[in-house]
């Protein structure tokens, strides 16, 4: 839970803190990139997706986001839309937190939540080095791509 919790809030702070004054000057073009994701054919809702460059002149440059209710995933690179022309390995996990409890303590305050966190992406899917998924993005309009991640599971963390 910690995980995905740091990783909104670093998304959001290189959302937020990034403006066209503050582009880094070593920043490649971007080009649009949305992806479907799907999971046994149904769109994966709040999936985290991150795109993991194979070349290793763009090792600075990952894209990620997190997947809307249709499991569309618009890619930005450091707060900006879009990603740097090349090849990249599609990476997608996903996990969720069952049996929250929240303890209080004699005032009221929250003083910790707990809860049993899942995977719910097999784990080759996840990683740069296992997973099938890759895709190529250049200065041409992209078609549309999909990308299933096999059946759910649930494999506590």
């Amino acid at each position: 839970m910690k995980k995905i919790i740091i990783s909104f809030i670093l998304v959001a702070a290189l959302m937020t803190g990034c403006a066209k004054d503050n582009r880094p000057s070593d920043l490649p073009p971007l080009y649009p990139c949305a992806i479907t994701i799907t999971q046994d054919g149904s769109p994966l809702v709040g999936a985290t997706v991150h795109l993991v460059p194979v070349a290793a002149e763009n090792a600075k440059y990952q894209a990620s986001t997190v997947t809307d209710e249709k499991g569309k995933a618009v890619l930005t690179t450091y707060g900006f839309d879009g990603v740097p022309a090349g090849r990249y390995k599609v990476c997608v996990w996903k996990t969720v937190v069952e049996g929250v409890t929240q303890i209080t303590n004699s005032d009221g305050e929250l003083v910790n939540t707990l809860g049993t966190e899942y995977r719910t992406v097999e784990r080759e899917y996840s990683d740069a080095t296992t997973t099938p998924h890759e895709i190529e993005i250049t200065n041409k309009k992209m078609p549309p791509h999909s990308f299933d991640v096999g059946q759910a599971v649930k494999i506590q963390k």
